[in-house]
């Protein structure tokens, strides 16, 4: 194989974080579907592994995943800040939906 669907994923990765940047969320979801389809060629084609280029391609598409990451961590933070001051605004003390639930402790 050549390295051809690496180089797609690649791609994917970085108009992914492009997206993000630009925190539009039709392009975000179009992007996201993109890079669905380019992992899935990446799984599906075979003996990649093994070639040198590949390795550094692979660091590489890692290091852009960690950063598409970050990018969704600092995104969903600013959105559970926004809904936090909207609530606050409406005098709803509560206001937080994506907050987990604590365990009970025990009396």
């Amino acid at each position: 194989m050549s390295l051809d669907a690496l180089r797609r994923l690649q791609q994917a990765h970085e108009d992914l974080i492009e997206a993000l940047d630009g925190q539009q969320v039709d392009v975000i979801e179009t992007r996201v579907e993109h890079l669905r389809a380019a992992i899935a060629d990446v799984r599906s084609a075979g003996g990649w592994h093994e070639m040198p280029q590949a390795q550094e391609s692979a660091q590489q598409i890692r290091r852009l995943g960690e950063a598409a990451r970050i990018r969704v961590n600092f995104l969903t933070d600013r959105t559970a800040q926004r809904l936090q001051m909207l609530a606050s605004a409406r005098g709803d003390a509560v206001g937080v939906p994506y907050t987990r639930r604590r365990a009970r402790q025990p009396a």
